[in-house]
């Protein structure tokens, strides 16, 4: 397995009525958080795009 896929899919649901996006890798995680809306990237988003991106650097263990 690739290191920087996932075991198991993330399952996200974006918002309501919108259909539940399953992610399965540290790089398709960051395409997804890059595009997340600017209004609602608090510090549960930032912990996340942060250890994607260290991931893809090699600053974080994955």
């Amino acid at each position: 397995m690739d290191r920087l896929q996932f075991e198991v899919p993330v399952r996200i649901a974006p918002g309501p009525g919108l259909p539940v996006e399953e992610i399965y890798g540290v790089e398709q995680a960051l395409d997804f958080l890059q595009d997340w809306p600017a209004r609602r990237q608090g510090p549960i988003y930032q912990k996340a795009f942060n250890a994607c991106f260290g991931a893809t650097v090699d600053v974080v263990k994955t």
